[in-house]
């Protein structure tokens, strides 16, 4: 890992946690029916993302049945990622 970030210039690293809906159309393995804003009834995903800040790099994703809430895993999801 570090040397990665030596490669790219980067001395402090920001990591940026987020979650997001992605709508599912047909039969998706691990989707499921849960909130999602834009197409309410749709079953979907609510992945969890982590960013490097200063590259915009993923640094981690799981991707979690829809009807999980928010804060479900959060703990051990930035404990992988760290």
């Amino acid at each position: 890992q570090n040397w990665f970030f030596d490669q790219i210039g980067v001395d402090n690293i920001t990591i940026d946690f987020d979650s997001t809906v992605i709508t599912r159309y047909g039969d998706q393995q691990g989707s499921a029916k849960g909130y999602n804003p834009n197409k309410r009834g749709r079953n979907s995903h609510h992945p969890l993302i982590a960013f490097v800040g200063q590259t915009r790099m993923v640094a981690n994703a799981w991707l979690r049945p829809g009807n999980t809430a928010d804060s479900s895993s959060c703990k051990a999801f930035m404990q992988e990622t760290f």
